[in-house]
């Protein structure tokens, strides 16, 4: 049998960023990513909620040496874009397990969500392909989530 991933790396150099209320309408997040972008900033990973019809939040991870340019940019360059807060989480690490069989292998999201809960570790940002899983969670957490998945996916 294949081993079913082939690395698993550990990111601890991020922030999350959380611009809660954002109006939810077809350009905003076009609005938002593409002029970061345009400014030179590398997003890694996104993720929209909706909150109500009207408004949703956006969370994403940018390299932590970038977050005060990043706000910077927010607040100037995307004043249009009304927001109620933007929120700064600079204790978060983001997990990476690649393998090519990771799209061969049902389940293997609900697995490597299992491990982590029963680690009592949660996960606040998922990014899946098929064949990457990321999971963002609080620094703290993130040796033990790496050494239990390490462990427990053979």
């Amino acid at each position: 049998m294949n081993k079913v991933f082939e690395n698993i790396e550990l990111r601890t150099n991020l922030v999350k960023i959380v611009l809660k209320s954002v109006p939810d309408k077809p350009g905003t997040a076009s609005q938002i990513f593409s002029s970061l972008g345009e400014a030179g900033f590398n997003v890694e990973m996104i993720t929209q909620t909706s909150t109500t019809k009207e408004h949703c939040d956006i969370a994403f991870t940018i390299k932590a040496d970038e977050t005060e340019k990043v706000l910077q940019h927010l607040k100037e360059k995307l004043p249009e874009i009304k927001v109620s807060d933007i929120l700064v989480d600079r204790n978060v690490a983001m997990i990476s397990i690649f393998g090519k069989e990771l799209a061969h292998t049902p389940g293997i999201a609900g697995r490597v969500f299992s491990i982590l809960a029963q680690k009592g570790i949660n996960i606040e940002m998922i990014s899946a392909s098929l064949t990457v899983l990321s999971c963002l969670v609080q620094k703290d957490f993130a040796e033990a989530a790496v050494v239990a998945i390490k462990t427990e996916l053979k």
